[in-house]
């Protein structure tokens, strides 16, 4: 098959990191690729020359290239085309992209929680496929030393690389006097008490509390606004570890954005700048454990485990009930359950202590995720999808 790829712009180069490692995975499995870069100074080129040539299918990171219309079509119905996308955030971010109307319009979702929410939110029929599908390991060429003298000379104790986005925000609060501000803080008091209740569930909860009950028409109402929810609960979680594991002294080094607050406040947390998911990679093979915070997802997985599994460090992480089904706990990766949140440090700390048992972990997690969690792995599921539709 042939296949465009769009390339945009992405938070620390992760996602278009992403698409040159599909783009590979898709080679590999003896398909044609084209990558068109929307931040290249010429990006309308490119697209043209696709429209001109049109490829079998149409590929973007969350939605990216949903929108492209020629005249008052979208360009994928003009071409007789499939678009296909993977969301790597809850789709309540991204619903004026997953409104595009496209006949053969594929989308895939990182966590199945977020499918749900989709067939709850979309009419009947709105796309040619609706499934799940975590993003894969993104790795360096050159193969990685498993072995316990190669991971004894790991320098990096716990490596973290992620945004520190500091208190929850409550945009709510400052919303017009009505029924909006009133449901959204009960979904966000709802998310806060239980870290594994998803944004439906929590939205059903406070309806009810309210005397209501939701109903399709109001989902559709309310849809706009439930980013708020969703966000506030991402940002509660991780604040809430991240100051559990610095009140607790847990030295860990971190990457990434808004961490001169926290640096300040935990000597614990080593800040080594912002970063790029490039320069993860490398880091990445220098780290003996690797903690890693979910965004949000409870059915899901984050391309971060995958990539540091297969760069050789362990992982700890907090659970998810995809994570419970595609390893073995303690063997091929340590978690935390979030009722438990405040056990995490301990756990953390005991198992950067263990070297043997870390390293143990590690090379069975990379055993694992390089046998099943690769971008061939995914590439092959999404050739099969599209050709399906």
């Amino acid at each position: 098959m042939r296949f465009a790829l769009y390339k945009g712009q992405g938070q620390y180069g992760s996602l278009r990191l992403h698409i040159d490692q599909l783009a590979q995975a898709l080679t590999g499995l003896g398909h044609d690729v084209r990558i068109l870069d929307l931040m290249a100074p010429d990006a309308n080129e490119p697209i043209r020359a696709a429209i001109a040539d049109p490829p079998d299918a149409f590929f973007g990171i969350s939605g990216v290239g949903s929108d492209i219309r020629l005249g008052d079509r979208s360009a994928y119905d003009h071409l007789g085309k499939p678009y296909a996308s993977l969301y790597v955030d809850h789709p309540t971010y991204h619903l004026q992209r997953l409104s595009n109307p496209i006949a053969k319009h594929l989308v895939f979702f990182l966590d199945r929680t977020h499918v749900q929410f989709m067939t709850a939110w979309a009419r009947r029929g709105a796309f040619a496929h609706l499934g799940f599908l975590p993003p894969g390991a993104n790795e360096l060429p050159d193969p990685v030393d498993l072995s316990d003298e190669a991971y004894a000379r790991r320098d990096i104790g716990v490596l973290f690389t992620g945004t520190y986005r500091g208190a929850a925000p409550t945009p709510w609060t400052e919303w017009p006097q009505g029924p909006a501000p009133t449901i959204m803080a009960g979904v966000a008091e709802r998310m806060a008490a239980d870290a594994r209740l998803p944004l439906m569930d929590a939205l059903k909860s406070a309806l009810h509390a309210l005397g209501g009950e939701l109903t399709a028409e109001y989902l559709q109402s309310l849809a706009p606004i439930l980013h708020a929810g969703q966000a506030f609960a991402e940002a509660y979680h991780r604040d809430r570890l991240l100051q559990t594991l610095g009140k607790a002294g847990v030295p860990i080094d971190v990457r990434g954005h808004g961490w001169e607050p926290l640096a300040e406040r935990y000597p614990s947390f080593r800040y080594g700048g912002v970063g790029s998911f490039e320069e993860t990679l490398g880091l990445l093979r220098r780290t003996k454990v690797v903690l890693n915070i979910n965004n949000g997802f409870l059915a899901g997985g984050h391309e971060r485990v995958f990539t540091a599994m297969c760069a050789g460090a362990a992982v700890f992480s907090d659970s998810t009930k995809y994570y419970a089904d595609a390893f073995k706990e303690g063997r091929e990766l340590e978690t935390f359950a979030w009722p438990k949140m405040d056990e995490a440090p301990a756990k953390l700390a005991a198992l950067a202590a263990d070297e043997p048992r870390a390293a143990g972990i590690a090379r069975a997690g990379a055993k694992k995720a390089t046998a099943e969690h690769r971008w061939t792995d995914r590439a092959a599921k999404l050739v099969k999808a599209i050709r399906q539709a």
